[in-house]
């Protein structure tokens, strides 16, 4: 028999799960972060939320702002429309220099590949990490003082954008952003390690950053 408009009232209802259909619409970003150990690893980015172990502690909102382990909570759908990598660094200046440190970031993201997946798929977008770097890159110490180039300068919008396919990232739908390191060469290998290991040593870490339109259930 045909449904009443009070049925059809109250099935429109179960569908906005425990919140109304009344929805807001926001920019926002979804960070994670990751920790470099003393040799070259890969990564699983938005794996560990918030209260996960890290280092001698557990993760905070300083290092991730997810909830769940690679979900967005019921009641969230979010566009995600470019993604950006960042260095965090807390070196004491006189254990590592900048320029060090610098190196060997430059390094892991010239070696790097980085791939938005979504559970069930092999991967939505997919991304060298030299993309985020400088073409060609000036990372060096410079015999003349007169020379316009200081050393460890970074130039580059370090962002690269989804357009024209945003990805959907939808609610209670696992996603993640793997990180892979590798190269065929031993001897690269070796400069890999000793670049992971400078980033251990300075604290430093990695985090994704993914901008875009969050609607979100009042």
């Amino acid at each position: 028999m045909p449904l009443s408009r009070e049925a059809e009232g109250l099935i429109a209802l179960q569908r906005g799960g425990s919140y109304s259909l009344a929805r807001d619409a926001l920019k926002h970003r979804i960070y994670d972060s990751r920790v470099f150990a003393t040799t070259m690893t890969d990564a699983t980015f938005f794996s560990q939320p918030i209260g996960s172990p890290w280092r001698i502690g557990v993760k905070t909102l300083s290092e991730t702002n997810m909830y769940d382990n690679g979900k967005l909570p019921n009641g969230q759908v979010f566009l995600a429309t470019r993604m950006g990598i960042a260095c965090i660094s807390f070196a004491t200046p006189a254990a590592v220099t900048g320029q060090t440190m610098s190196q060997a970031f430059l390094n892991v993201l010239q070696t790097s590949t980085f791939e938005v997946k979504i559970q069930g798929r092999e991967f939505d977008y997919q991304i060298p990490g030299a993309q985020f770097t400088p073409m060609p890159i000036a990372n060096f110490a410079l015999a003349s003082a007169a020379n316009g180039n200081r050393v460890g300068d970074m130039i580059a919008y370090g962002w690269s954008s989804f357009d024209p396919t945003p990805i959907v990232i939808d609610q209670l739908v696992g996603f993640s952003v793997q990180h892979r390191l590798g190269n065929p060469d031993t001897n690269v290998v070796t400069v890999m390690s000793a670049s992971c290991a400078v980033l251990n040593t300075g604290n430093c870490t990695m985090m994704v950053i993914i901008e875009g339109l969050l609607t979100r259930a009042k």
